[in-house]
């Protein structure tokens, strides 16, 4: 399976969860409790899922630049140093920016 495939199905699975997201978040299919001991724990529940929703939104933010890098012949380069990202790197997060020492970097920051 090419990137590109591979990004375009992560795409997919990631938008899938972001629709059940929503559908949760704003309680589409089931009303808001009456009950306050309810509420707060379906608060706490809608707190979860806004952070899942956030990094749902931010990975299918990746994905969509990894796919522009494919179009413009840049994609596999670390977008920090300019080294080639290694394909293992790459088989596991095929959204990956930068090369492994350029992320640790940034991640210690």
């Amino acid at each position: 399976m090419s990137y590109t495939q591979q990004l375009l199905k992560l795409r997919d699975e990631y938008t899938k969860r972001r629709d059940a997201i929503h559908v949760e978040t704003w309680h589409e299919e089931q009303a808001v409790e009456k009950d306050f001991a309810e509420q707060v724990v379906q608060s706490e529940n809608d707190d979860v899922l806004a952070a899942l929703d956030h990094d749902a939104k931010s990975i299918v933010m990746q994905i969509d630049n990894a796919l522009l890098r494919i179009k413009s012949d840049t994609f596999g380069r670390c977008l920090k140093c300019g080294k080639k990202i290694p394909d293992n790197r790459l088989q596991l997060v095929p959204y990956a920016e930068y090369c492994i020492e350029c992320a640790e970097i940034a991640e210690n920051k």
